[in-house]
């Protein structure tokens, strides 16, 4: 008996959590369906049979799964041409690919390329989407019809039209987007969303002015409306890309929910394990009328605010939502659509962040141009999934440009009294003339990172402008982690350059798998073994070393090198190559 009570009292803190979520999710579900322009009830239906089904397959004890304002923009930016055909067979049959290449890409071990969409794109892609829920609206919340198959279009479709607004409309809209908004500032914990459906229906049924704009209607009475897919070729022919960038799109969005529940409660993701879930899910709910879905973040987080322990929260989200359906269905048949749409609009508005946009800004160049550019190719071009892929593009091009640019320090090393140290050679001081640099006999290039072939232009034009005749030269590896053959090609020309003048070269912190290169292509013979060392533990000890040698004037002179090396400690024996 004290057992069953202990697991209830347990049990407890899920229950509400699940009640407090369900609150949320309710209206926000509906609303979402009413962006892809179908009935409410297809909301609903989304949000229940994802959760029950996600609860089975997923890992996180706090994230909560449905339809989200991204995901419902990506669907209708891409099936709004469909609307004449039988759209809702042609929105199921799309969420049933969205979970099978969901599914693939994680059977295959390619849903790493989620890894490779940078954040200024998921950033731009969300107020991108944000501006298209807006426009979306435009005729729910004014009663002016638009068209047209991006924002600048259904802009300029709203002003022509403007003398056709609707102000009863438009006051129901403003004032439900005004309860959204205040209800918080009342009290923290009242469940705004489903409180403001309920204010604003009972005071537009009291006002008559439900009599004046148009209400949501009859919401079917079966909780479970279970269909057989039509799988055409010739839709699928159509829709198989769309479907797999909103694929991608929805792997994203639960990436950074999952990554924000991390931080927030330290629980370890297992995307993997996540992303297959979410791809199973979507073809689940695919043959029970739901719309694709991902990780919500306003649920989740209200998921987390209300106290849940595990993921049976999520169950018990999903049947507050079943129970409010059961019992309060007539009512659900006099929200006014008007009230929907300012919900949506709220929402849209919730998501922008100013901040973010402006870490985007403050950063680097690359960010912000990756950022501007998929923003504007979201609110321009006709459909999501086509920003989704410009913006990895600009990404790319971004990143090849960064690539051209090779990591290198050019060094010139200081020994005298009062100055004993490493100068950077384009940032020295004034008392240190460039005919006092030019003097000098030891010079260290310190490459860094994983050199490619894109960075060999620039890699060989720094190389020219560091060179200096009867000057021994340091070329230090240690911070490389991956370097190519073209790479090396040019070091090898540059090392030839300074051993036919008569110069020496070193190469200090060469690891294992560099040396083993550098022995298949006959560098490492080139080098001399003797003039070759490996790191060691202390920062800069083997360019240390090395520069004790190039510096010392006897040694100079007497090029008695191997003399000296013979005189070395076992453990720098060791260290060295030989």
């Amino acid at each position: 008996m004290r057992n069953l009570q202990t697991r209830f009292e347990k049990m407890i803190p899920n229950v509400i959590s699940g009640l407090t979520t369900a609150t949320i999710a309710l209206p926000q579900n509906m609303a979402y369906a009413l962006i892809l322009g179908i009935n409410p009830i297809y909301g609903i239906y989304a949000s229940i049979f994802s959760m029950l089904t996600a609860s089975i397959f997923n890992l996180s004890s706090y994230m909560i799964v449905g339809p989200t304002n991204m995901m419902a923009v990506a669907l209708y930016s891409s099936l709004s041409n469909f609307q004449e055909q039988n759209y809702l067979q042609v929105i199921l049959l799309t969420t049933f690919l969205i979970g099978l290449f969901q599914f693939l890409l994680v059977s295959l071990n390619l849903s790493e390329l989620v890894k490779y969409v940078s954040h200024p794109v998921v950033v731009a892609l969300s107020h991108g989407a944000a501006v298209l829920i807006l426009f979306s609206q435009i005729e729910n919340f004014t009663g002016v019809s638009v068209s047209g198959s991006n924002v600048l279009t259904k802009g300029w479709q709203f002003i022509l039209n403007f003398n056709e607004i609707k102000y009863s409309y438009l006051i129901v809209g403003i004032i439900t987007i005004i309860f959204i908004y205040l209800l918080p500032k009342l009290k923290k914990e009242l469940p705004e969303y489903i409180l403001t459906i309920i204010i604003m229906s009972l005071l537009t049924a009291v006002t008559g002015l439900n009599k004046h704009i148009p209400l949501v209607g009859e919401i079917p009475s079966r909780i479970i409306d279970f269909n057989i897919i039509n799988f055409d070729w010739q839709i699928i022919g159509h829709v198989y890309t769309k479907a797999f960038s909103i694929a991608l799109l929805g792997l994203i969005q639960t990436m950074a929910v999952l990554q924000a529940v991390e931080l927030r409660t330290d629980e370890a993701s297992n995307f993997s394990r996540e992303f297959r879930s979410q791809g199973i899910t979507n073809m689940v709910i695919s043959f029970f009328s739901g719309f694709a879905i991902s990780a919500s973040f306003s649920n989740t987080f209200a998921n987390i605010s209300a106290g849940a322990k595990s993921k049976i929260s999520q169950i018990f989200c999903a049947l507050s939502i079943i129970i409010f359906i059961l019992f309060l269905r007539p009512l659900i048949a006099y929200i006014p659509v008007p009230v929907l749409a300012g919900l949506v609009i709220s929402a849209a508005v919730g998501i922008v962040d100013l901040k973010e946009i402006a870490n985007n800004m403050k950063t680097t160049k690359g960010d912000a141009l990756i950022f501007w550019s998929t923003f504007a190719a979201a609110v321009v071009l006709p459909n999501l999934d086509q920003a989704i892929y410009f913006g990895v593009l600009v990404s790319l091009v971004v990143v090849l440009e960064i690539s051209k640019k090779a990591d290198i320090d050019m060094l010139y090393y200081d020994k005298k009294e009062g100055d004993v140290g490493y100068h950077l050679h384009h940032a020295h001081h004034e008392d240190h003339d460039e005919s006092a640099i030019e003097a000098k006999q030891a010079r260290v290039i310190d490459l860094k990172g994983a050199v490619h072939f894109s960075a060999a232009d620039d890699l060989k034009e720094k190389l020219d402008k560091f060179y200096e005749k009867d000057v021994d030269y340091i070329i230090r590896l240690r911070n490389v982690c991956r370097i190519d053959i073209t790479i090396i090609r040019v070091l090898e020309e540059f090392i030839d350059r300074v051993k036919d003048d008569g110069a020496e070269i070193i190469l200090t912190g060469v690891n294992q798998k560099i040396i083993d290169m550098l022995k298949k292509i006959g560098l490492a013979a080139k080098v001399g073994s003797e003039n070759i060392y490996r790191p060691e533990s202390e920062y800069f000890a083997a360019t240390n070393k090395a520069l004790e040698l190039t510096c010392d004037e006897n040694i100079a002179a007497d090029n008695d090198i191997n003399d000296n090396n013979t005189k070395e400690t076992e453990e720098d024996k060791n260290n060295n190559l030989s």
